[in-house]
């Protein structure tokens, strides 16, 4: 997957940490957001190929985030991720895919990869 470009919003530093390494070792480009309103600056400002959000964070929360960015970037796939939250909750603010925390390593890379290669490459912005 060289070449694609993923968001990642999480405030859990040692999580948002792993998911990059993870992310890099297989062979993205990452970038990171501590919250919501890091992330939707980042959005707004560059081009992404997916973003994967928390649901708890700081300020804007995930769920007010995939709301607002649906709003600019209809065709952006979005993976949201929480222990607390329910699926439902973020695939009704606009989430394409959910994983629920604790997730396994290789169940995240599947669901990104799968939307990657789902992805048509006129919907990058």
């Amino acid at each position: 997957m060289d070449g694609k470009k993923i968001l990642i919003a999480e405030d859990d530093f040692a999580v948002r940490k792993l998911l990059k390494e993870l992310f890099v070792f297989y062979g993205y480009q990452v970038d990171c957001a501590k919250d919501g309103m890091e992330a939707l600056s980042l959005i707004n400002n560059g081009s992404y190929d997916i973003l994967i959000v928390d649901h708890m964070m700081p300020g804007l929360d995930g769920i007010e985030l995939i709301k607002r960015v649906r709003q600019s970037k209809p065709f952006l796939p979005i993976l949201g991720m929480s222990a607390l939250c329910e699926e439902k909750v973020f695939l009704e603010a606009g989430a394409d895919s959910f994983i629920s925390k604790p997730f396994e390593i290789k169940r995240l890379k599947d669901i990104v990869e799968s939307k990657l290669l789902n992805q048509p490459r006129t919907f990058r912005d």
